[in-house]
C-alpha cells in the first residue's frame, strides 16, 4: 500500500497514534494522527537542524537564547513541545507556530514519497488508546491538519520534481563545488565567491534555498546542468546536534506514547445505512475501529473474518433476522464470548427475554442515542484491557 492509501485507512479509521515509517537502511519518519487527522510529523533526516532552519525562518524575531531546550528534552516530540511553549509565553504568534508545524509536516510527507518508489517501506501503526500522554509532548495540540490537504501538497511537489527530472538528486543532501575551474569562468568574483560559500558540502539544497530565499526546486532546477556535468555533486550530511539529550529521536526503546496494540474493533449489523453512519460516528470518536454490515446475509462469515470485540445487532432485518444471526454467532466457538448488542425499537419485554434465551449480551433501544451507546460500550469493554 502506498502512503496515500495507508493514510486514508487510517482516516477512515479515526486512527489515534503513531505511524513509523521505516525504509531498508533502518531510516525512519514518524507521522502522529488524532483522529485520522495529522498532528505532527518527525523523524527522517536531519530532525535537528530541519527544526532550527524552519525556526530561523519563520521565526526571525526569536532570541533563540529563550529556547527552553532543558526543559523540553524529556518529551517525545521535543520539538513540537518547544513550539507550543513559545506560543504559550507569546514568543511567537499562533501564525508562525502553526506554518512551522505545517512545512515539517509536509517535508516529512515528501520524504517518505521520494523513498517509496525507491524501496518498499514497513508502516508500524502504535495506537495511543487514551489519547497522547502528557510525555508525547502532543497533549495541547495546537491544530488536527486535514491530510488531504497536507499530502496533496507534498505530492504536487513530488509530481514537479519528477517533471522536472530531478529525481536523482534528494533536497536533504549538500551540493559541493568538485570543479571549481570551470564554475570560476562562468561567474564574476563576488558571485563565485558567493556560490562557494553556500556549495561547501555543508548546507542542504533546502538550507541553500533558504539562505538565496528561493523555492527548493527552482534552486535544484537551476544546479541540475552542474550536477550533471560533474562541476557540483551532492554528498550526505550529518544531523546537527542541540547539545541536550534527547528522548524519542534515534532510540525507539524511549518512545512514550503508549504500547503498541491492537485497536478494538466493533461492528454493527444493521440494514439501515442512516443507523450504521450514525453508529460510526459514535464508535469512532470513541476512538474505536468501526466496521457496517448492511446484508445480514453476509454478516456471520464477516464477523468470524475480522474478529470484532463488540457486536451491535439490528432485531428486525429482512430474510433473517437479529435473534438468529445472535444464534449462529454463539454457535462458533471463537465468538462465544464476544458481546453482542441487540438493537430494536421494539423495547419490549418479551423481545428482552428472547435476546437473552439466543444469548445476547445486552439490548438497547431505537432511535439511538450517543450517550447510551457509549455507556453500553463501557461497561462491556475497558481500554485497559
Amino acid at each position: 500500500m502506498t502512503l496515500r492509501q495507508k493514510l486514508e485507512s487510517a482516516n477512515e479509521k479515526k486512527f489515534t497514534g503513531r505511524i513509523d515509517i521505516i525504509e531498508s537502511q533502518g531510516k525512519t519518519w514518524r507521522l502522529y494522527l488524532c483522529l485520522g487527522r495529522i498532528v505532527w510529523a518527525d523523524g527522517g533526516y536531519h530532525p535537528y537542524r530541519s527544526w532550527q532552519r524552519l525556526i530561523h525562518k519563520y521565526c526571525p524575531q526569536l532570541d533563540l537564547s529563550l529556547i527552553d531546550l532543558e526543559k523540553a528534552k524529556d518529551f517525545e516530540c521535543w520539538n513540537y513541545q518547544i513550539i507550543v511553549n513559545l506560543l504559550k509565553r507569546f514568543l511567537i504568534n499562533k501564525e508562525q507556530a502553526l506554518l512551522i508545524i505545517k512545512i515539517r509536516i509536509n517535508e516529512i510527507l515528501f520524504d517518505i514519497l521520494y523513498a517509496e518508489v525507491r524501496q518498499k517501506l514497513l508502516y508500524d501503526f502504535i495506537i495511543a488508546e487514551n489519547g497522547f500522554s502528557e510525555e508525547s509532548g502532543l497533549k495541547s495540540s495546537l491544530n488536527l491538519f486535514n491530510f488531504q490537504e497536507v499530502l496533496t501538497e507534498a505530492e504536487n511537489l513530488w509530481l514537479i520534481w519528477q517533471k522536472e527530472k530531478l529525481t536523482p538528486w534528494s533536497p536533504n543532501t549538500a551540493p559541493i563545488i568538485k570543479n571549481p575551474a570551470i564554475l570560476r569562468k562562468n561567474f564574476n568574483t563576488p558571485t563565485y565567491t558567493k556560490l562557494v560559500s553556500l556549495f561547501n558540502g555543508k548546507l542542504t539544497l533546502k538550507e541553500v534555498a533558504d539562505k538565496l530565499k528561493l523555492n527548493i526546486v527552482k534552486v535544484t532546477t537551476w544546479l541540475k546542468p552542474y550536477f550533471e556535468r560533474g562541476i557540483i555533486e551532492l554528498v550526505n550530511v550529518s544531523d546537527s546536534s542541540l547539545n541536550v539529550p534527547l528522548i524519542g529521536v534515534s532510540n525507539n526503546n524511549n518512545y512514550k506514547i503508549t504500547k503498541p496494540t491492537r485497536q478494538k474493533l466493533i461492528i454493527c449489523v444493521d440494514d439501515s445505512i442512516q443507523i450504521c453512519e450514525i453508529m460510526k460516528h459514535i464508535v469512532t470518536k470513541s476512538g474505536y475501529q468501526f466496521m457496517s454490515i448492511q446484508n445480514p446475509l453476509k454478516a456471520l462469515p464477516e464477523i468470524i473474518t475480522n474478529k470484532p470485540d463488540l457486536i451491535f445487532l439490528d432485531l428486525i432485518m429482512p430474510i433473517i433476522n437479529g435473534y438468529e444471526i445472535c444464534s449462529q454467532i454463539r454457535r462458533v466457538s471463537q465468538l462465544k464470548n464476544t458481546p453482542v448488542i441487540i438493537l430494536t425499537s421494539n423495547d419490549g419485554m418479551v423481545d428482552r427475554v428472547r435476546s437473552k434465551l439466543v444469548g445476547a449480551s445486552g439490548f438497547l433501544g431505537k432511535p439511538v442515542n450517543e450517550e447510551k451507546v457509549i455507556e453500553k460500550i463501557e461497561s462491556l469493554l475497558s481500554h485497559g484491557t
